[in-house]
Parts: structure tokens; sequence; C-alpha cells
């Protein structure tokens, strides 16, 4: 799964250099105000996201996939992203929510908890693993040299919390419009 997930992020990584500014701040109608609304720049993410996915790539992508309700999965989730092979528990290759940088700290830590429920929780029916193969929690419009301190932040809230584990979960930024987001470090800070 290693080989299809370097495909995927790397169309993932392309797809967020073509986003442009009016979805990073949706301008409003009636001033000179823009606003932060993620799921405008969600869409815009699928649609250059997809473009990139060739029509007979063994997993799909997904979004806003709800899982409540569903007999193996507990809660209310509903991921921004997933890209699985939709029916099976056995090949599901990425987890993905999404946060602009402007996001309560509590909303952020909720979708760092749910990642790595995604990642080391899910069971099939049968009680054997079905955890997906990678996780990203994808920031948007967080200037890189504000990723220590956010860290910091989420981190803290985390401290002795046995939901997270950051080995589980890959976090991206994606600075600006036109840039590519890129992997950034857990680090050590608590």
């Amino acid at each position: 799964m290693d080989q299809q997930l370097s495909l995927v992020t790397e169309w993932l990584l392309c797809a967020s250099s073509q986003i442009s500014a009016p979805y990073f701040q949706l301008p409003v109608a009636g001033t000179e105000d823009s606003e932060v609304r993620e799921r405008a720049y969600c869409y815009e993410l699928y649609h250059r996201w997809r473009s990139h996915w060739p029509d007979d790539f063994a997993f799909s992508l997904n979004g806003e996939v709800d899982k409540s309700g569903h007999s193996l999965i507990l809660g209310n989730l509903k991921p921004d992203f997933l890209v699985h092979v939709p029916g099976q528990m056995s090949n599901n290759l990425l987890v993905m929510e999404v946060k602009p940088a402007n996001a309560d700290k509590s909303r952020m830590v909720d979708d760092l908890k749910k990642l790595t429920y995604f990642r080391r929780g899910l069971k099939d029916q049968y009680g054997k693993p079905a955890n997906y193969h990678a996780a990203y929690f994808w920031l948007y419009g967080l200037p890189m040299a504000e990723w220590p301190q956010v860290r910091s932040k989420i981190l803290t809230r985390l401290q002795n919390s046995t939901e997270f584990d950051r080995t589980a979960v890959t976090c991206v930024i994606h600075e600006a419009a036109a840039v590519r987001a890129v992997p950034v470090s857990w680090g050590d800070a608590a």
C-alpha cells in the first residue's frame, strides 16, 4: 500500500499548488471582506485532487462520507476525505481531516483523536484490525513560521490523552494559494 499512498499523496500535494486565493478566503458580496470557509476550500481541493486520479486506480476518493450508524465504526464520524475501496474494510488507504488555521484548537484536537481512531481503533466484524494505512491532518492558511506555536498548543491539549498517537497521523501545512503543501513534523513539543 505504500506505493499507492505515495501516488495519492503526490496527486494531493500537486493539487494543493493549484488552489487559488478565493478558496482560502471566500469573498463576501457587498463588502471588502472575505471569510474562511472550510467547505469551499475542501470542495476545490477535492476537485483538483480528483483531476489527477486515473480511472483505473484501485482506490476511490470520497469526501464527507458519513460513518454514523456504521456497524463497525463507533460514533458520529464524518471524515473530510477517504481514499478506500467502498464496501470493503480491508482496503482503507487514507483518511484525512482538514482545518483552517483559524479553527478552534479544540476542533483540531477532536480531529486528531478521530484520525488516530481510524488508524488504530477500527476492527472488522471479526475483531481484526480494519485500520486505515495513513491519516493526514491538513491545516490550510497557516504560515509555516506559526506551526511550532500551533503544534505546541495542540500537543499541550493532548498531553495526557491516550486517544491521540502522533506516530499515526501526518500533519500537512498548506500555507497559501498556489503554493505546494508540505508535510511537517510533530517534533518533540509537548
